[in-house]
């Protein structure tokens, strides 16, 4: 009877979380994972923006006050993603069974989900960049 033992991700404990405008958007994933799991405290602007447009200014707005883009990915980094309507999305990079997922809190799902990266950028979204936090 050999019991395989599932190893635990780090990203685990965040999927199926509730989407949350403000307190629990995309922004607000990639910042509580950088503090939580890797000590790091963004300087993201406190006041969240109340619609994906707003939050895609803002986005775009602080990019280059918080992080800094890498060439790269590693396991925990922040990802911008552009969407339809140009809309920008931010996701953490996962290194999972051999391959880049990317966690994100999820409007459409109303809900944090884990999806492979090659999956996410064939139909909605395609990659800015990879980023680590300043």
């Amino acid at each position: 009877h050999g019991t395989r033992s599932l190893v635990m991700h780090w990203s685990d404990k965040y999927v199926g979380l509730p989407y949350v405008p403000e307190t629990g958007d995309c922004v607000a994933l990639a910042v509580r994972v950088a503090r939580e799991v890797f000590g790091v405290e963004p300087q993201v602007p406190t006041s969240h923006a109340r619609t994906l447009r707003e939050q895609t200014a803002q986005i775009l707005e602080y990019r280059e006050d918080v992080a800094e883009r890498i060439a790269e990915p590693f396991d925990g980094c922040p990802a911008l993603f552009v969407g339809r309507g140009r809309l920008c999305h931010a996701g953490v990079m996962c290194w999972l069974a051999g391959e880049w997922w990317v966690l994100h809190a999820d409007q459409s799902a109303g809900a944090v989900i884990r999806q492979r990266l090659r999956d996410m950028t064939r139909v909605h979204f395609k990659l800015e960049g990879y980023y680590k936090w300043k």
